[in-house]
């Protein structure tokens, strides 16, 4: 869409981008993960995520807490549905997908 177009040409020129130069370097951390029920061949499942982000001399940490509808009917499991809950009080700049 447009919008998310015109925020993306944004991040760029304004160097917020994380698939810009210098690369960002990134350390993903699940715990707690927890199977919350099955019904019907979809699996809820939750966990904590805990990442690291290293760009400009600087880490920046975000954490949070993720929630999965996972279809295990077929051969491997396929995310149905993904809700991302960002907890940190305070973001310094634009979250990018490759941050959570």
């Amino acid at each position: 869409n447009r919008g998310g177009l015109e925020d993306r040409v944004f991040r760029i020129r304004t160097e917020r981008s994380s698939a810009t130069l210098p690369d960002t370097r990134t350390s993903h951390n699940l715990s707690n993960i927890e199977l919350l029920g099955e019904d019907d061949g979809i699996c809820r499942a939750r966990c904590n995520w805990h990442t690291l982000s290293y760009r400009y001399k600087t880490v920046d940490s975000y954490f949070g807490t993720t929630f999965y509808d996972l279809d295990v009917r077929g051969e491997s499991p396929l995310i149905k549905a993904k809700k991302v809950i960002l907890k940190n009080d305070y973001v310094r700049q634009l979250i990018d997908v490759y941050h959570v």
